[in-house]
């Protein structure tokens, strides 16, 4: 079976990354486009959509592409979340309420065996990705509200970088739309400064401060930090691609280390009754199109990872 594939937004970054990396999907074949300037190909032959939309437009799209008889994987917020947080996030109303039930949030890691039976995957944001990731094993070890500085290559927003060195703060506090999506999904309450970094072209470093649960900050700092460690390593198969990692004297973990890769690398320190946690993942790829991706293919039962190996490292 050759899955036939339509692509909403395809001129834009994370449409053509998804391009790119179907490129390498052997079982997917893109036979519909649709970006403001042009139409190509029949929605109703498509099996699967994704909607590399704003989240106004996929809220329009959505309901066209399920009634014309295709799946649908959304890259915008419009179906990640509760009608209630995602309004109050987005400052929007939302215009297709009904399909909100059934959407199912697009990490693999947390919901395979939901995403397997959607028709409507909400994909989950850049930043949040490593954000719940790192967090969501931890609950009853550390408390209180998580403090969250992410650094983003800018990607993100544009295809080109800046020569001169130039960060960009923006949204701080609890005002970015992500916010949301942090904590519904992590449990944890959640503020957070994102800085562009537009001579960069891609990479995400979430840094998490966080107060460690009492009966942990009883014990060494070492224990500590092996405890948190191992909650999150125990958390995860081998799919899933969640490292954790330990700089040492020889090798200090940075973002070129998962720029270009579909892991997720994840250290964890420990100082003076808080937990220190770095989340690092490439924003383009498990941030957002190979884990778009690993969503289609959990959909229609195909390895979680088929295809995205031929363009991010998964070894």
């Amino acid at each position: 079976m050759v899955l036939n594939v339509g692509i909403y937004g395809d001129t834009g970054m994370v449409g053509q990354e998804i391009e790119r990396v179907l490129a390498h999907h052997d079982r997917a074949e893109i036979g519909f486009r649709q970006n403001s300037r042009r139409r190509h190909g029949v929605l109703n032959e498509c099996d699967v959509v994704f909607l590399a939309t704003r989240d106004p437009e996929s809220m329009q799209f959505a309901p066209q592409a399920l009634d014309a008889g295709a799946r649908v994987i959304d890259m915008s917020g419009a179906f990640r979340l509760p009608r209630r947080l995602f309004e109050a996030g987005y400052g929007l109303d939302h215009l297709a309420p009904e399909y909100l039930e059934e959407a199912v949030y697009g990490m693999p890691a947390l919901f395979a065996s939901r995403i397997s039976g959607a028709r409507l995957v909400g994909n989950p944001g850049c930043y949040p990705t490593g954000v719940i990731l790192a967090l969501n094993p931890l609950t009853g070890m550390v408390q209180g509200e998580a403090t969250v500085v992410a650094t983003s290559g800018n990607s993100g927003a544009r295809r080109e970088v800046e020569e001169e060195p130039d960060e960009v703060t923006y949204s701080y506090g609890r005002r970015h739309k992500h916010v949301p999506e942090m904590e519904f999904y992590s449990g944890f309450r959640v503020n957070f400064t994102p800085i562009v970094l537009r001579s960069v072209f891609a990479g995400i470093n979430a840094n998490i401060r966080i107060e460690l649960a009492d009966r942990l900050k009883a014990l060494p700092v070492h224990e500590a930090g092996s405890q948190l460690v191992e909650a999150i390593g125990s958390a995860y198969i081998e799919e899933d691609l969640v490292c954790p990692v330990e700089d040492r004297e020889d090798k200090q973990w940075g973002t070129r280390d998962v720029v270009g890769t579909h892991k997720l690398a994840i250290k964890v320190g420990v100082d003076e009754g808080f937990a220190y946690i770095c989340a690092m993942e490439d924003n383009l790829g498990k941030g957002a199109a190979s884990q778009a991706v690993e969503n289609m293919n959990l959909m229609f039962g195909l390895p979680r990872l088929y295809g995205i190996d031929g363009v991010y490292s998964t070894g």
